[in-house]
């Protein structure tokens, strides 16, 4: 079992140990996370301020990332993002601008396959904490991966 739930909005000190990779990003330090981890900024829906979530990268190719909303469509940088277009990509310690891409059920379930392949403990843990699972086939992937979806981010310019 999960000491932590990421199908629930996160409180308490498990809301600020998500947000310290921010601070890292931000004093240019993301070059600590290598390619794993990126930071996304991105305006929120109803303040329009500017917020920053680190997220772990799925697949990467090239300029593009994938990543995954382990918390659901309901997270506030997928509803944010659904709103409005990401306005820049940390990779590492350097700041672009990005655009963005939502993925299919398809295409996200061989995401989530070329994750798996890569990082087969942390796939496990990770599913265990998102609370979804699924038969090892693409058709039990997909299933999964309608209730974590993902985008592509491109960092463009």
């Amino acid at each position: 079992m999960a000491p932590f739930n990421l199908r629930q909005k996160p409180t308490g000190i498990f809301k600020h140990l998500l947000r310290s990779p921010a601070w890292l990003f931000r004093a240019r330090l993301g070059f600590l996370f290598g390619k794993r981890f990126v930071m996304l900024e991105h305006l929120g829906r109803r303040s329009g301020k500017l917020r920053r979530t680190p997220l772990e990268v799925v697949h990467q190719a090239d300029d593009a990332y994938t990543l995954c909303s382990g918390t659901g469509p309901n997270a506030d940088w997928y509803r944010n993002l659904k709103s409005n277009p990401p306005v820049s990509l940390w990779v590492g310690s350097r700041r672009h601008n990005a655009e963005c891409r939502f993925l299919g059920d398809s295409e996200a379930a061989t995401a989530w396959a070329r994750y798996e392949a890569g990082h087969p403990t942390a796939a496990v843990r990770l599913m265990d904490l998102m609370g979804v699972s699924h038969n090892g086939t693409h058709a039990g992937r997909m299933a999964m991966v309608a209730k974590v979806p993902m985008v592509e981010i491109r960092v463009i310019g």
